[in-house]
Parts: structure tokens; C-alpha cells; sequence
């Protein structure tokens, strides 16, 4: 859909271009009119805005927060709320890296995201990002390790190749895994507090008009190729001329037909370890975000990765770890943080993970209906470059292919990336 196309079309359907939260613009002729509080518009329980986004997770509170910031009148809307615990990204935790492969624009947006966290922090008076350096160990210099190294070198990102000797002397209660390995420490990585910013994202939404709604989400009628409404378990009924659904592992539950072995969901969780009293070598700042350790914030303990295990049902399994992964847990404490071998977990966050099947995220229109975007397949990386994410999204929604001309991508081969591919999980 193209701008003018997405103008005439949200002005048809809502009426109004929200203007900030001191007016709004009249889609038909352009002037501004009466002064206006909220950012919606609607009779009874019915709520009528020009982009209604479903799903408060990391995308879909960014998305909606700078589709907000460009003007327009949204309704972002969850089943359980910002932050809560059965989100992709819930709790205390999530790390931040620079270190994707071969895959330039998901290097350069999280180059970008880490810029933006702190620009943010500095607005919401809420601290998000917690840098405190990437530690990736290597044994070898394999084509992915290579091609990390020539994009950092390419994009002038500092980055230090460090002896396993001076790993040992800089980082000894996070040694490396043989006497073989050696460091590539880069200093954007660190650490993100997720629950923490979805809140103030989704604060930051309402202070400037948008309208937040508790309900789970259903489509409701349809014109056509256009969808008019969804319905809440509420009642309410929301309108709009665009809809977003950024609803991650929900995907294949909300659009069965279309997403169906699209996504592979499957668990994940951060364990959170005690430290000795008075110990603060498992804190930021004195460790890196090593990948499989996240140091502690906020007192909330050493955060140890399970990486994605058993496919699950998102609004159906128990949060809770298996004993095999907590096996798993103090096997690697003893292996390879041994300070901590001993130290209780404190509790775990388990969490979805969805992979799509190229592990790129999917930014595209519903192939049936040309008012719908489907946004998800995270692969393990959306919260990290969320602020970014949000912003390309949202102009997408509006009609905007960004580009990416670091990457010498146009908007077209960029939006190529993020199709819905026809392939799918056997």
C-alpha cells in the first residue's frame, strides 16, 4: 500500500490523523480542528482509529509508539497487558549484541537500536539498556566469524580480538571453554531490561494520546480484501484503516489458514542465579554479555540461557523448567561459570521463542487482505533491535519502503527480506 493510497484510505475509514495531543487533522481537507485529548474516536464501547495494533509485545509497542509520534490515531491493544508474563520477552533480562554473521541490516539495526535505547532512556526517565560489552568465545575463525569481523570493520564498529590468557586475566569468573578459545569483544553489547521497557514504551504510547486496550483480539468484518473491525473478548469493537498484528508465537492461532508451518514456537528460559554476598563479578559492568551468562541489573541475579528446546502452545504450557534443563543449568555453572555452581536459582523466566523459516522476521502485508500486516517470526533477535523495528514498521504501514543504503539495500530488496516466504517447517 502506498502513502497516498494508506492516507486515503485511513481517512475513509477513521476520519481524523491524530496531530500530536494538541489536535487533529481532517483527512478530507487537511485543516486542523478542534483541540483533542484522546487519540480515538468512538460511540458507546466502539473505538475508531487510523491504525489499530494488536499485540504489546516489543514490536507491537514500538510500532504503535512511532506511528503515534508520526501523527497518527492508534489503539494498541493486548489480552494480557505490557510486560505481562506470558509475552516472548517477559522479565528482567535480554541481551544485547552486534553479532549477526553475514546478516548486514540485522548488524546496522542493532548498531542503530543501541543509539536509540539510550536516546529513549533519557525520555522515559526509565533506564532500559545496560551496556556492558559483547564476549563471544571462538576456537577458529569460521566464514560466519569472518564475515562478522569484515562488517565491523566495513562500518568502522570497534571490536577487540583478545588472547585466551587475557581473557582469563580480565574475565576469571567467566573463563573461556579450553585453553583453545580466544575472545571477539565488541562494546555495544550488554544487557536490556524487557519488562521494564515494555512499560514505558507503552506509558510513553498513552502520554502522547494513543489509546491502550485490554481485550484479546479476534478479525472481525470484512469488505472485500479489507478488514473493517476486530472484535475484543471485551466486546468492543475496534475500526480502523489499517491493522497491525504484532502478535509473535499468536500468529498461527489468529491467521491459521496463511501461517500455518510458518513458525516453529518453542521454549526458552532464563535462570536466574544467586551470587555470593558481596561478590560483584557477576554484575554489570564487570561482564560482558557472553551469550550464554547475562550479568546481573537490578539485583536480579546471573541470568544462564536454556536455548530453545520443546516446540509449545504459547497460551497452554506451564512456565515452569524441566528437570532435565535444570540439570542442564548445573551442569554448565560447574563447567563454565564455577563460582556459581553452588548458588541457588533464584526463579526462572520462561519464555516462546518463534523462529521463522529463514530466521529473518516477517514485515508483510496478509496475502488476502491489503489493509492487514502480519509482524513476527523474532527468531531470537527482535527485542534487541525493537526501537528499530518500530520505525521501519511503521513507515511501511504508512507506505514508506525504507532502505537501507549502508547495505547498499533499496527499500524494495530490504521489504524482500521480510516477505512471508512460501516455504515452511516439516
Amino acid at each position: 500500500m502506498d502513502r497516498r493510497r494508506f492516507v486515503k484510505t485511513v481517512g475513509a475509514s477513521a476520519g481524523t490523523l491524530a496531530l500530536g495531543t494538541n489536535g487533529v487533522l481532517n483527512a478530507a481537507s487537511g485543516d486542523v480542528v478542534a483541540p483533542a485529548s484522546q487519540s480515538t474516536q468512538g460511540t458507546g464501547s466502539d473505538v475508531t482509529v487510523d491504525v489499530a495494533v494488536v499485540g504489546a509485545g516489543v514490536m507491537g509497542n514500538w510500532t504503535a509508539l512511532h506511528l503515534r509520534e508520526m501523527g497518527l490515531s492508534v489503539a494498541l491493544i493486548d489480552q494480557y497487558g505490557a510486560g505481562n508474563s506470558k509475552s516472548s520477552s517477559p522479565g528482567e533480562i535480554r541481551g544485547m549484541r552486534l553479532t549477526y554473521g553475514e546478516d548486514e541490516h540485522e548488524m546496522l539495526w542493532a548498531r542503530d537500536a543501541c543509539e536509540q535505547w539510550k536516546i529513549r532512556e533519557a525520555e522515559f526517565g526509565t533506564r532500559m539498556f545496560y551496556q556492558c560489552g559483547g564476549l563471544a568465545f571462538r576456537r577458529e575463525w569460521t566464514a560466519r566469524n569472518n564475515a562478522e569481523r569484515a562488517l565491523f570493520d566495513k562500518h568502522g564498529v570497534p571490536y577487540e580480538v583478545i588472547p585466551n590468557d587475557d581473557l582469563v586475566r580480565r574475565w576469571p569468573q567467566a573463563p573461556p571453554p579450553s585453553e583453545e578459545h580466544f575472545g571477539f569483544y565488541h562494546p555495544w553489547g550488554g544487557v536490556l531490561s524487557p519488562r521494564d521497557t515494555n512499560m514505558a514504551v507503552a506509558t510513553a504510547f498513552k502520554e502522547k494520546g494513543g489509546r491502550f486496550l485490554l481485550g484479546k483480539a479476534a478479525p472481525g468484518a470484512r469488505a472485500g480484501g479489507s478488514l473493517q473491525t476486530v472484535t475484543l473478548s471485551s466486546g468492543e469493537t475496534v475500526s480502523a484503516g489499517t491493522f497491525v498484528f504484532a502478535v509473535g508465537a499468536w500468529l498461527p492461532k489468529v491467521f491459521p489458514e496463511v501461517m500455518a508451518g510458518k513458525l516453529s514456537v518453542r521454549k526458552a528460559a532464563y535462570n536466574m542465579i544467586g551470587t555470593p554476598p558481596g561478590d560483584h563479578r557477576f554484575a554489570v559492568p564487570n561482564l560482558p554479555n557472553t551469550g550464554l551468562g547475562l550479568p546481573s541489573i537490578n539485583g536480579a541475579g546471573f541470568g544462564l540461557l536454556i536455548n530453545p528446546t520443546d516446540e509449545v502452545d504459547p497460551d497452554q504450557y506451564e512456565r515452569l523448567p524441566s528437570a532435565e534443563e535444570t540439570a542442564r543449568v548445573r551442569q554448565t555453572l560447574a563447567s563454565r561459570f564455577p563460582a556459581l555452581k553452588d548458588q541457588p536459582i533464584l526463579h526462572v523466566w520462561t519464555c516462546q521463542t518463534e523462529f521463522s523459516v529463514d530466521g529473518q522476521c516477517i514485515f508483510d502485508l496478509h496475502p488476502e487482505m491489503d489493509n492487514v500486516w502480519l509482524v513476527g517470526g523474532g527468531s531470537w533477535h527482535a527485542f534487541k533491535i525493537g526501537p528499530v523495528i518500530g520505525d521501519y514498521v511503521a513507515h511501511r504501514v504508512t507506505g514508506e519502503e525504507k532502505g537501507l543504503p549502508e547495505a547498499n539495500l533499496s527499500g524494495s530488496e530490504l521489504a524482500a527480506l521480510f516477505k512471508l516466504k512460501a516455504e515452511t517447517f516439516a
